[in-house]
């Protein structure tokens, strides 16, 4: 597990595109000290922009053949789709897979990962999330951070995802607010300081987002099949799952579904009923290529 990285800023406007096109270039360039001249940003922002980069799993680093031993930098599969299909990252679905990908990630995204899969309060003060993540830390942990380390970190998760109510007046020439906060799942009430969580309204997640988020969360499904079964309850309540990144309950869930399968049509995803339990039956496709076949679907219907 890992705290911090992020050198307290959350992602910002540019910084993704930035740090995937210098991956893709010439990844090693992202691990020298002046890698900042090269994304345009101080020393600081440039190892939270890699960091952010390793967080939702646009990098990763190699592994030397013939051992276990990490070597350099170099870009995922999925870097690779989206520099393809979406390189200025202008896509809502593309931060909606970027999300899924941090609620996945206990190794570079900790603090995201308990928050959205063990954190459920959906009304509560900023003191009491960093309470709730020290606590949990202390049951599950041999060695927690120190308390400052952990402030910070929600610190930084929060303003990744809020929204201020009422609306903080726009400035042109600020480019500190995350893409994250679009996505619409956290707000801030600048009255009281209390943050909430935000019902997705229908239709908000693109469709082909609940097998990505399926598949995020147990890389095991599908191995070797044509299609992968999944009861409606389990895929909803599973750790890493749409229910979980996407905040939302059994029955708003189960409209998710019906939805999705008339978007994608029955060939690929349906729900169906079997000894009157709602299954989940989709396409053994992988990751990439659902989020591929979201920009495809949404090139169609630009184009139409």
């Amino acid at each position: 597990m890992r705290f911090g990285g992020h050198e307290t800023f959350a992602v910002r406007e540019g910084w993704l595109h930035k740090g995937m096109k210098l991956l893709l270039k010439d990844p090693a360039q992202l691990d020298d000290k002046f890698a900042s001249d090269l994304l345009g940003v101080g020393r600081n922002m440039a190892k939270s922009i890699r960091h952010w980069l390793f967080a939702t799993q646009l990098a990763e680093r190699r592994i030397e053949a013939g051992s276990r031993k990490h070597s350099g930098l170099e870009a995922t599969r999925l870097a690779r789709t989206i520099s393809e299909r979406d390189p200025y990252f202008l896509e809502q679905g593309t931060w909606w897979a970027l999300h899924v990908n941090l609620v996945n990630n206990p190794e570079h995204a900790t603090t995201w990962w308990w928050f959205f899969n063990h954190f459920l309060h959906t009304r509560f003060e900023r003191a009491t999330c960093v309470e709730g993540l020290r606590r949990y830390l202390t049951l599950h942990e041999k060695r927690i951070p120190r308390l400052k380390t952990l402030q910070r970190d929600v610190a930084c998760l929060l303003t990744t995802y809020s929204r201020d109510i009422p609306p903080t007046p726009a400035d042109p020439e600020d480019a500190t607010d995350s893409p994250f906060s679009e996505l619409g799942l956290l707000a801030h009430s600048r009255e009281s300081g209390a943050y909430g969580r935000e019902p997705i309204a229908a239709g908000t997640v693109p469709s082909e987002l609940i097998p990505y988020a399926l598949l995020a969360a147990d890389q095991r499904l599908g191995k070797e099949k044509r299609h992968i079964e999944i009861a409606v309850r389990e895929a909803c309540l599973v750790t890493g799952g749409p229910g979980r990144c996407f905040g939302l309950d059994l029955d708003a869930f189960y409209e998710a579904c019906i939805e999705a399968e008339a978007h994608l049509g029955r060939d690929r995803f349906q729900v169906v009923s079997l000894a009157g339990e709602r299954i989940l039956r989709f396409e053994a496709a992988s990751r990439e290529r659902w989020l591929e076949s979201y920009y495809d679907r949404i090139e169609h219907k630009a184009a139409a």
